[in-house]
């Protein structure tokens, strides 16, 4: 019988988890990387190494894309020369050492004067319903990169500019009110109903989430984020105070852990990078690097996820 994750339990999202996406990903748009290395054998064994047997929880896989890199990445640096393509002398493509598995926001070394990347959200999909971790990974992780309807599907240039997340949902919790919880500590759920007796409509139920990080990212306030998910449900009606009262929430906790390519490419492939060689790949990396300095990319649009 399956394990279902309750509060006590000891689990927590880990860079193993995040790997294996990367991955999983990487099969997926490029197979000839991983069939010499006999990588399904690999990503199998990988998965039982982190993931407690029949443990089943709530998650999410998120997908960032880097929009202003501070640097050349590896991919660039290492193989431009020998593929016969130009890249510019500023051109860079990956995170920073300010980038981590446990905080992209740390500021604590002021004599690097360099600014952090910023990242764009490109594909989250996860579920509320308790999930085997070791399928639920590999769905999710090519769910939320090709088939998340706001986006494009990921392409394979794009993995040296991408980092994933893998958010663990716990400790849920019934609120007293939808004001009951944390910015920056819970997500929250909210379940209502209503119709509209005037025009004869029958009752209509929504719902939606927000995951922990989406208010303190948004630098929204209780109210705010509240307000954002009643409309996020679907709902375009007026909202009162009868209606806020009405609202069943449920918060909850989320154990999350990201990396960058990388550090993917640093921890799995000791460093050598796997597209290294793959000529169409770089050359589509040095495209859409000239386009970015060309726009003159300053900014990211914010992005709400789940």
């Amino acid at each position: 019988m399956a394990m279902v994750a309750k509060e006590d339990d000891d689990i927590a999202a880990t860079a193993q988890m995040c790997t294996y996406c990367f991955d999983v990903l990487l099969q997926k748009l490029h197979p000839s990387t991983t069939e010499e290395s006999n990588a399904d054998d690999d990503i199998t064994s990988t998965s039982s190494q982190y993931t407690p047997p029949n443990v089943k929880c709530p998650l999410f896989v998120t997908w960032e894309k880097c929009q202003s890199p501070p640097r050349p990445p590896p991919l660039l640096s290492k193989v431009s020369s020998s593929s016969g393509i130009t890249t510019p002398a500023s051109s860079s493509i990956i995170t920073d050492d300010e980038t981590s598995t446990h905080n992209n926001n740390d500021t604590n070394n002021t004599t690097n004067t360099t600014p952090a990347p910023l990242y764009e959200l490109r594909g989250c999909i996860g579920t509320l319903a308790p999930r085997h971790l070791q399928h639920a990974l590999s769905e999710f992780a090519i769910t939320s990169a090709l088939h998340d309807q706001r986006f494009d599907p990921i392409s394979l240039h794009e993995l040296p500019l991408l980092r994933v997340g893998v958010s663990l949902l716990v400790k849920y919790e019934e609120c007293q009110d939808c004001l009951d919880w944390i910015v920056g500590l819970h997500g929250i759920i909210i379940k209502f109903s209503s119709s509209n007796r005037m025009r004869g409509m029958e009752q209509q139920y929504y719902s939606a989430t927000f995951l922990p990080e989406v208010a303190k990212e948004q630098c929204w306030n209780q109210k705010e984020t509240i307000l954002s998910l009643i409309r996020k449900a679907g709902y375009r009606g007026n909202i009162t105070n009868d209606l806020l009262s009405q609202i069943q929430c449920t918060r909850y906790q989320s154990s999350k852990c990201r990396i960058a390519y990388h550090e993917y490419i640093a921890e799995s492939h000791c460093g050598k990078d796997p597209l290294s060689t793959n000529v169409e790949v770089i050359a589509a990396v040095v495209a859409e690097e000239v386009g970015r300095k060309q726009r003159g990319v300053n900014h990211v649009k914010p992005c709400v996820n789940l």
